[in-house]
């Protein structure tokens, strides 16, 4: 069994954990080495977290390397609110010989159905809405609006975290237990400050874990701390643990909860102006299960989320079922509507790479005509400045299946690594003369 489709430990070199990205980088070319030929291409994975928000993988090199053993051939990060993997994710997968697809994932608001009540694509909280950067192929201007408002998310999402190591540690003191756990403990876990509830409570349950005694009892303070009995199998499961004492304490009507602060919360039109300022296309990530009053109807979900400047489906394996996979494929070929397929990694669980709607046959092809066109609009746009969503948010093709097409066909046969080094140094006409813009 491979530690990816449900082992315990991730078979990782040490190397690729390593705190200096060059050291990781030559572990993974070094490992890449041993390892020719060993496996066959053609998998798709274009949605993986990072330690660059929350995820099993400790460095985007690392995820490269599991993506490598497992066959995949397009392979795209995405983490919350951060492009900061996207560098060290370009320079492996240029080792590894992976399709390197740059992503990311913002949470918004929708004020109609947060008034009305209506759940959208997040099951717990109406309103809420989560939308994905996919393809981003520029940085933001410094101090710019877009900047500005991301960072002003990401500020609102650090000081709840923030107030939650607080009340965490406060209450854990009233209990009678003086582990002085803060938010630095949290901070620790991942390299660019961008921290997370899950990482918040990981710290925690890590800081219990080092202050107190035995096993026994810790388990006795994971308990009185949750006000709940723990079963063995979920106490000497880490992650198991983690969600266990984060529905306890942390989640609304639990003593160590934080209001979220709406100015962590931008709108979705925001939100949509920061993703054409990345250059990306901006993507709705359908939840399909459980199935919410808006995404009932695909047909008209879709039509809805063009209308907003949406123009690609995101789906998750292991989350959606095979039936709605076909639903939601189906609507979308009959626009010309992309769909991308990825397995999100957004826990410390061990899962595979790829699951049963990526490998299908009957959806392969689709998906890996998406997977062709967001590599055709990297390309696009950061050599000729011709993405496949122009900055005023309109699509470049008013006929979607034409555009979806074109830009696939750049994307199933891209120029090599030698080819873009020499087109980079042409001026911006012979570029475009070479892809016959």
């Amino acid at each position: 069994m491979h530690p990816l489709d449900g082992s315990k430990e991730l078979d990782c070199p040490e190397g690729l954990l390593d705190r200096n990205l060059p050291r990781r980088l030559e572990t993974l070319s070094r490992c890449l080495a041993e390892t020719p030929g060993k496996i066959e291409t053609g998998g798709i994975n274009l949605h993986i977290h990072t330690n660059e928000s929350f995820s099993i993988f400790r460095s985007p090199s690392e995820a490269v390397w599991q993506a490598y053993l497992h066959g995949i051939e397009y392979f795209g990060i995405c983490d919350h609110y951060s492009t900061a993997g996207h560098g060290e994710l370009r320079s492996a997968s240029g080792i590894a010989g992976l399709k390197a697809i740059f992503g990311m994932e913002i949470k918004t608001i929708d004020p109609d159905a947060l008034q009305r009540g209506v759940r959208v694509n997040d099951p717990h909280n109406p309103g809420r809405v989560y939308l994905i950067a996919k393809g981003v192929t520029r940085e933001l201007k410094k101090r710019g609006r877009a900047d500005r408002s991301l960072h002003s998310m990401r500020k609102a999402i650090r000081k709840r975290n923030e107030a939650t190591s607080a009340n965490l540690n406060r209450y854990a003191n009233e209990k009678g237990y003086d582990i002085g756990f803060n938010y630095s403990d949290a901070l620790s876990l991942t390299p660019n400050g961008n921290v997370t509830e899950r990482h918040v409570i990981q710290a925690f349950c890590e800081k219990i874990r080092a202050e107190a005694g035995s096993p026994a009892e810790q388990k006795a303070i994971f308990e009185d701390l949750a006000n709940t009995e723990i079963e063995d199998g979920v106490f000497n499961d880490p992650w198991e643990l983690q969600e266990s004492v984060r529905t306890g304490l942390i989640r609304s009507g639990k003593p160590c909860y934080v209001e979220e602060d709406r100015r962590a919360f931008s709108s979705e039109k925001d939100v949509i102006g920061i993703f054409l300022e990345f250059g990306a296309v901006p993507t709705y990530s359908v939840m399909a299960n459980p199935i919410t009053h808006e995404e009932e109807d695909i047909e008209r979900l879709l039509r809805k989320v063009v209308k907003k400047g949406l123009y690609a489906f995101d789906l998750l394996e292991f989350r959606t079922e095979m039936k709605r996979a076909r639903q939601v494929i189906e609507t979308a070929d009959q626009y010309g509507f992309p769909v991308f397929i990825g397995t999100e990694h957004n826990t410390k669980k061990m899962m595979p790479m790829s699951g049963e709607i990526g490998k299908s046959a009957e959806f392969y092809g689709y998906l890996r005509k998406s997977a062709d066109f967001v590599l055709g609009h990297q390309i696009l746009s950061q050599l000729c400045d011709f993405g496949y969503v122009g900055k005023d948010g309109k699509t470049r093709f008013d006929d979607l299946k034409q555009g979806f097409r074109f830009f696939a066909d750049v994307g199933k046969t891209p120029p090599g690594a030698d080819e873009i080094s020499e087109l980079e140094r042409k001026d911006l006409r012979e570029r475009k003369r070479y892809f016959n813009l």
